[in-house]
């Protein structure tokens, strides 16, 4: 199994990128954390191959490597600045903001990100401390809430982690043979970085909405074609060979929308009061969904066979509705325009539209 994010860094690396990123780059910034993820998912699959670390005798060296990238974490973490919005809205240190605000940008010129925050610490100070409990109490933040938890779900529930956890046999399930099975495995991880690195410069062009419709629909139509190669395998020999396109497509089109865009949607729907309880319920939404996943896959190709996929198919249909219905365009919106949208009830003219 690959190395994944856990914990408090799951939320807090996504949320601290959104806040102190500029707003023309949040997007681009936000798809910096995914490659990260992306980067580690490639190199745990590479060293476990049996020519490295995955044997039995190696295995506990490959486990005990997760503890270098914790430890260059947690050095490069004093060279970090705190959150210039944190210090200014949550702790009322103007001056210190402005000192992270120059190192950040690099430029004296900061008094534009400085009037922003200040704007949004005005309106949302009947939020200023919102505990998980109190966020589903107050209206103007249930449908951000909602929207939020499931983009979490459209992550966890679109099929990705059945290709990530048992990529090596749904390929020899699809008639090939060992080797080329586990080297096709490595090649969903090189597919999903690239195509996280083709996204960054996309996220802030195209915009978070539009890129997520795209990735949730190509899913969708490969998910598909999965299952045809699945159920035809032994009747047509070539078949085996759109079974490997289909699915490394499949982990393109997660790549460009579901991987990354659900954490930075979630940051962006809310002002800094709310944002760390939102993130909270999203972080167990996200590892929950994800912990079903994983007991409840096997269990699902055992009573549907070859149709083991057609579930998620559905469930990609669903959430590319409500994406369509329900979710506004955040592109180049500043956290109070975001907010504002949802306590006038904007963003369903937004969604609409």
């Amino acid at each position: 199994m690959p190395f994944r994010p856990s914990g408090l860094n799951t939320s807090l690396a996504p949320m601290y990128i959104s806040e102190i990123a500029p707003l023309n780059l949040r997007g681009g910034l936000g798809v910096v954390n995914q490659l990260a993820v992306t980067v580690g998912l490639l190199l745990s699959m590479v060293l476990g191959i049996e020519q490295l670390l995955g044997t039995g005798e190696y295995w506990p060296y490959l486990f005990g490597m997760a503890v270098v990238p914790a430890v260059l974490q947690m050095v490069l973490l004093f060279v970090c600045p705190e959150s210039p919005r944190y210090l200014l809205i949550s702790k009322q240190r103007e001056e210190d903001a402005r000192k992270a605000l120059r190192r950040l940008r690099n430029s004296p010129h900061i008094e534009a990100d400085v009037e922003e925050m200040k704007a949004e610490d005005r309106a949302q100070q009947v939020e200023a401390s919102v505990t998980m409990c109190e966020l589903l109490s107050i209206k103007s933040l249930r449908m951000p809430l909602l929207i939020g938890v499931v983009m979490q779900l459209s992550q966890q529930l679109s099929g990705i982690n059945v290709v990530f956890y048992y990529s090596t046999g749904f390929f020899k399930a699809a008639g090939l043979e060992d080797d080329i099975a586990k080297y096709s495995t490595i090649g969903v991880g090189i597919v999903m970085v690239l195509m996280t690195l083709v996204s960054i410069p996309l996220m802030d062009r195209a915009g978070r909405k539009t890129l997520h419709l795209y990735g949730l629909g190509g899913m969708f139509i490969f998910s598909i074609f999965i299952t045809i190669s699945l159920l035809v395998r032994a009747m047509i020999s070539w078949i085996n060979y759109l079974s490997v396109v289909s699915t490394l497509s499949f982990v393109v089109f997660f790549a460009v929308g579901p991987g990354s865009i659900p954490w930075m949607i979630t940051a962006e729907l809310f002002s800094t009061g709310p944002r760390p309880a939102a993130m909270s319920i999203a972080v167990l939404v996200n590892w929950l969904a994800n912990f079903v996943v994983a007991i409840g896959s096997g269990r699902l190709q055992e009573l549907l066979g070859d149709y083991n996929f057609l579930p998620f198919s559905v469930l990609l249909a669903i959430f590319w509705i409500f994406t369509k219905k329900m979710v506004p365009e955040t592109k180049n919106k500043t956290f109070e325009e975001i907010s504002q949208m949802f306590r006038s009830g904007h963003h369903r003219k937004l969604s609409a539209g």
